[in-house]
């Protein structure tokens, strides 16, 4: 796409939460090299994070602020004087208590959007949402098919569901909460038509090039726990792969494209199984003598996804870009800094 036809012109500040994340880190370095400026939040002060970005753009394209989300006057300063919105921080602690994730992490996102929407210079926003929010991603070996209007009402019930077993909790209430985060943003957008667009964007597991030690997030984390022999990995559910720089594009795609308005936009890159990745992982490094077989017993998710394609058609239209990258050259890259 011509920058002259982006939504918001070059040289626009963006709030991106959460920025020394994963995927935020991504979503950061792709906005500055659009000759965007960047100022995210952070918890706690980050000095790898701006010293990085300071070297690779020079002064006063990146800087942070440290917040809480929780705090309304703090997040209200932070989105002074800014363009757009990614908010991509969230409640990781993948605790078993509903009471402790899900409602402050609903709340917050309704939080940030009724701030944005008192600063008139604000226009797009995106929210990180997960493919948790649309379906539970236990596999399911028979198909199932999930579109636009799919969301995760046995993910949110079986968070509150004492009978649930404490295995599968954790996970059942980060879903839960990312559910019930979108869902109420969707509706305050509905019900507030505040002056900026908003869209959504819908990751599955996030795996590929890791920008910082300190980021390397909790998806590709367990991939590179594999190469040192680390078994529990596989305790995760099957699911769909994609990798994080196309996530990153994808958010870049809701807030710069005039053409996305109102969208939730599913970022799943390819089917993938435990044993492809071991596969790969044996391919890419023949001398690691350590890295763990699959247990047998682990089915394939058939689980398919019809909003995938816009996804894909999106990357070709903004980014030039052919499709999804392929799994293989994402655990590559995933992988490449590890000795």
């Amino acid at each position: 796409m011509d920058p002259s036809q982006y939504a918001l012109p070059r040289g626009s500040r963006i709030l991106v939460t959460g920025a020394n994340g994963y995927i935020s880190t991504h979503v950061a370095d792709q906005l500055l090299g659009l000759g965007y400026s960047v100022r995210g939040t952070l918890r706690t002060e980050k000095p790898w994070l701006n010293e990085y970005f300071l070297n690779k753009y020079g002064k006063g394209r990146f800087e942070t602020v440290v917040i809480s989300l929780q705090n309304k006057d703090e997040v209200d300063r932070a989105l002074d004087g800014v363009d757009g919105l990614i908010h991509l921080a969230t409640d990781l602690s993948f605790s078993s208590d509903p009471n402790a994730v899900i409602p402050w992490v609903a709340q917050a996102a309704k939080d940030i959007l009724e701030i944005a929407s008192r600063k008139s210079s604000i226009k797009r926003v995106v929210l990180a949402s997960s493919s948790t929010a649309a379906y539970m991603t236990w596999p399911e070996p028979n198909g199932r098919q999930i579109d636009t209007n799919s969301w995760n009402d046995a993910g949110v019930a079986a968070a509150w569901d004492e009978s649930t077993p404490e295995q599968k909790k954790p996970m059942t209430v980060y879903a839960a909460s990312k559910t019930e985060a979108e869902r109420q943003a969707w509706k305050w957008v509905e019900e507030k038509n505040p002056g900026f667009v908003l869209n959504s964007v819908l990751p599955c597991f996030n795996v590929g090039k890791v920008m910082f030690p300190e980021a390397q997030g909790s998806t590709m984390g367990f991939v590179r726990a594999l190469l040192k022999g680390d078994a529990s990995s596989f305790n995760l559910p099957e699911q769909w792969y994609v990798d994080v720089e196309d996530v990153a594009r994808l958010f870049v795609v809701g807030l710069l494209d005039p053409n996305v308005k109102s969208e939730r936009i599913f970022a799943f890159g390819e089917q993938t199984h435990w044993q492809d990745v071991v596969s790969i992982l044996r391919k890419l490094r023949p001398d690691n003598k350590v890295i763990p077989d699959v247990p047998a017993d682990i089915p394939r998710d058939r689980t398919t996804v019809v909003p995938r394609e816009r996804a894909v058609n999106l990357l070709k239209g903004f980014y030039d870009q052919a499709g999804f990258t392929p799994i293989k050259k994402s655990l590559a890259e995933g992988i490449e800094d590890l000795k």
